[in-house]
């Protein structure tokens, strides 16, 4: 008898896991950032804000590191050993602490909720108590990134893996545009990809009409990432379905406890969220293609987006695909206002891609898929990575051979 596709799904996810980190363990360290082009510094940031917390507690939320630290002196500089300075701007002392901190972006605030800093946390305290070396403390750091980017992978193949026929193709193209993201952006240590799973599952529980389980599974990702708030109309339609169908009514003390939890997580996704907010708009660094300001108006690239953003409503109305249509609207307002840029905010996009439609009109849930392939493309040419996009082909392959 075949394994189910949970199963054979799981096992495939096993597999790679178990090949990537071993081969992120072993291989030689290239840089002491363990990334594969030598050059980012989130995840050992995320490690050092997890460090910092304890000592300044909503200050990192608030005050940027180099107003709360000193640079370490000539005299500290040389006991500390040359791969803290890989990266010369992130390097600061803690009073009374042997290890330095290592954070990048020292004159902005910490612009990410408390989920990254519990996520890095037990590779924090191997740093901060052991002997343990950063580059060491980089490989770690690595394995957990690609430990959540195959839980959000085993929630893009089972789908694949159960479907039928034709179906089964249309899921292809998403698959292999989500994967290639995921995989890049995780060996190059962006722990963005830990939403991926707990989104995935948030659609899986609207698909079910259990809107407590969807808003919970929000709330988790929320509480990892603050890109999490792409899909708040997800998180709408959770709360519709429970206000709509009364389903508290039938809520057990388990229900009432998740529910709890969720409020938790999502309340110090958003507090924090406002502590930073100043901070954020205070940086504007790398202005998005798309963002209209009172001083930046790209027209080439927003009328582009517009007839984008409309084809792909139309695709998505004629469908009667009415969650994706919603989201089209909501993207619009947040690449339009959010003056920050990036090529692996690609990563938050993942979910919505691959995720199964479920239209009105079955029949036409290709041109679901096709709106959401057209978005996808864009924004990876031309609002993620004006350099060509260069996630929808495998070029980072290239780096783990040279």
């Amino acid at each position: 008898m075949p394994p189910s596709p949970r199963r054979l799904a799981a096992a495939l996810c096993l597999l790679s896991f178990t090949a990537w980190s071993t081969w992120e363990l072993v291989r030689p360290a290239r840089s002491p950032f363990m990334d594969l082009s030598g050059t980012f510094t989130d995840h050992f940031s995320h490690m050092n804000a997890a460090r910092l917390f304890t000592r300044v507690g909503a200050d990192v939320w608030r005050t940027p590191l180099n107003r709360m630290l000193p640079r370490p002196t000539p005299d500290e500089a040389a006991r500390l050993p040359p791969e803290d300075f890989a990266c010369r701007d992130c390097v600061f002392v803690v009073p009374g602490w042997k290890k330095p901190i290592l954070q990048s972006w020292p004159s902005v605030v910490r612009f990410y909720p408390p989920g990254d800093m519990v996520l890095m946390a037990p590779v924090a305290a191997l740093f901060h108590f052991t002997e343990l070396s950063a580059t060491n403390a980089n490989r770690l750091l690595l394995v957990i990134i690609l430990a959540c980017a195959h839980l959000g992978l085993l929630l893009l193949l089972e789908p694949i893996l159960a479907a039928q026929g034709p179906a089964r193709w249309e899921l292809l193209l998403p698959l292999y545009l989500g994967a290639n993201v995921i995989f890049h952006w995780s060996l190059e240590g962006f722990y963005d990809v830990v939403m991926i799973a707990p989104l995935l599952l948030c659609w899986r529980a609207l698909g079910q009409r259990r809107g407590l389980s969807a808003g919970v599974w929000f709330c988790v990702a929320a509480f990892f990432h603050f890109r999490s708030y792409y899909y708040a109309p997800w998180a709408l339609a959770a709360a519709v379905l429970v206000v709509r169908e009364q389903q508290w009514r039938t809520f057990d003390k388990r229900a009432w406890v998740a529910l709890g939890a969720g409020a938790l997580l999502g309340a110090a996704s958003l507090g924090s969220y406002f502590l930073a907010l100043r901070g954020l708009l205070d940086f504007n660094v790398y202005l998005s293609p798309l963002v209209i300001t009172a001083s930046h108006v790209d027209k080439p690239a927003l009328v582009t987006g517009a007839l984008v953003a409309v084809f792909s409503l139309l695709m998505f109305v004629t469908a009667r695909s009415w969650m994706d249509a919603l989201m089209v609207p909501w993207l619009a307002l947040i690449l339009t206002t959010v003056r920050q840029t990036m090529p692996w905010y690609m990563i938050a996009l993942v979910p919505w891609l691959c995720a199964s439609p479920r239209p009105g009109r079955p029949e036409r849930s290709t041109l679901a898929y096709q709106g959401r392939i057209l978005i996808f493309l864009f924004l990876a040419y031309v609002h993620y990575d004006p350099r060509l996009g260069l996630d929808v082909a495998p070029t980072w392959l290239g780096r783990l051979l040279f």
